[in-house]
């Protein structure tokens, strides 16, 4: 048998003692986005506008949607900052991730219809029976650049 170095207590051979290593601490590079609050850029265009500004729309190809729903399991924050009046930081947590995953579902939708561009993006969110549910719909479009003149100061 051998004794444990911090108490009296005799531990058996196969179980010796491991050492306890502390976790790193956090930097920014290793923030991931179900800690922090982000909106990544897709791959495709997006406007809330019915147009995109120095792009001509080439075809119209349809409505594309995204839509997700997160349970609200964190009612002792929520009450909290209630009677605090102050931010419920998961619940924004939880609001950004579902909107980052509809605009994904959505952005996969046009991909799949072989657009490049999402005009027209209306974003509706609600809650129902503990639930928060967080659509996207916008029309699924093919977008081409317009051509720019070489110097914008000369005369065309």
């Amino acid at each position: 048998m051998l004794t444990n170095r911090h108490s009296t207590m005799m531990v058996p051979p196969n179980r010796r003692s491991t050492i306890h290593h502390p976790e790193p601490l956090l930097n920014l590079g290793s923030l991931t986005p179900e800690n922090e609050p982000h909106c990544p850029s897709s791959s495709i265009l997006t406007s809330t506008t019915p147009s995109l500004p120095g792009y001509r729309v080439v075809r119209v190809i349809g409505v594309v949607y995204g839509s997700t729903a997160y349970a609200l399991k964190d009612t002792k924050s929520l009450f909290k900052s209630l009677i605090t009046g102050s931010e419920v930081k998961s619940l924004t947590h939880m609001m950004y991730n579902a909107r980052d995953q509809a605009m994904e579902r959505l952005a996969r939708d046009c991909v799949a219809r072989g657009a490049n561009a999402v005009v027209a993006v209306a974003f509706e969110e609600k809650e129902l029976l503990g639930f928060v549910q967080v659509s996207v719909c916008g029309t699924a479009v093919y977008a081409e650049r317009e051509k720019q003149p070489e110097n914008p100061f000369s005369p065309e």
